[in-house]
């Protein structure tokens, strides 16, 4: 018999937080849904860069002041964003807000920037002091951008807090891009369906106790004069990819899945194997070539 499945949807962190129960009746699984729909407002009460309320808010109002703002909740995260994107050869990195504004408003505008207003911006990147309780951005104009990373941050939070109950099986959908399974999966295994970019389905996969995050170059690019530039930015060289693929990661850890899928759009292909083997993660790459997928995804078509 297949397990009983209770879904509620929340409007968390700028999109729809699905969470999932199985085998839980009516009273366990909206406790376990009020469970993951607190962390994740706590979060995006946290990083959200759209609330001026918000740590990242202040904090970003403050670049430039060496004191920065007292932010004991944010630090512990920009710690974990830093860690994560060393060990993806800086091609992750959350201070690349400056860059990406700078590119949105070259598309609005319809004209490229300057050498001069690129460099300013890429100079403003990894301008951040972190302390035990205070953080701090050296630079004016220096700004973070949390929203995909965050969502990985409070998937991993609220993956612990169910945990910790003993009795939630989950599977936690971040607007579609962000899932993360808890607990034990009905029959091995919750099946997962990936879009393949050029119409219909790749092919399933199943997710237990893992995360995955799914990044993705190829909606509706960024336009410049008549010449496609890309929409994600390379922190390193402060320049967009114009690479098209899809990146799908399942790691341990749903942070580290969203900046490992992120960074891949910007490292390449011939990436995958290496950041899989750092991150202990599997990885399914899709472009024009084809479908390229570690020996563990387990992608069945």
């Amino acid at each position: 018999m297949a397990a009983r499945l209770v879904t509620r949807v929340r409007p968390r962190m700028g999109t729809l937080l699905a969470v999932t129960v199985a085998g839980a009746g009516g009273p366990a699984a909206a406790r376990h849904a009020a469970v993951a729909f607190d962390v994740a407002a706590r979060l995006e009460r946290l990083t959200s860069r759209h609330d001026p309320a918000s740590a990242v808010s202040r904090l970003n109002r403050s670049a430039g002041a060496a004191a920065g703002v007292r932010a004991p909740g944010l630090a512990p995260i920009l710690r974990r964003a830093r860690a994560l994107g060393r060990a993806l050869d800086g091609a992750f990195d959350p201070t690349v807000a400056p860059l990406v504004d700078l590119w949105r408003r070259a598309g609005a505008r319809d004209r490229l920037p300057s050498r001069r207003a690129v460099a300013g911006a890429r100079a403003r990147v990894g301008a951040l002091r972190l302390g035990r309780r205070r953080v701090a951005l050296t630079r004016r104009g220096a700004s973070l951008d949390l929203d995909a990373f965050g969502k990985g941050v409070a998937l991993d939070r609220i993956a612990r807090r169910l945990g910790r109950a003993g009795d939630a099986s989950a599977l936690l959908n971040f607007g579609e891009s962000s899932l993360m399974a808890v607990g034990r999966a009905p029959r091995g295994g919750w099946p997962v369906a990936l879009r393949d970019p050029s119409g219909g389905f790749a092919g399933t996969f199943t997710l237990s106790g893992r995360a995955c995050s799914t990044s993705a170059a190829l909606g509706r690019p960024l336009r410049i004069g008549g010449r496609v530039v890309g929409d994600i930015v390379d922190p390193r060289t402060g320049r967009p990819v114009p690479r098209r693929a899809q990146v799908t990661v399942v790691a341990d850890s749903a942070a580290a899945a969203e900046a490992a899928s992120t960074a891949l759009i910007v490292l390449g292909r011939d990436a995958v194997a290496g950041v899989a083997r750092r991150l202990r993660a599997e990885v399914c790459w899709i472009d024009e070539r084809g479908i390229h997928a570690t020996a563990g995804f387990g992608l069945a078509r």
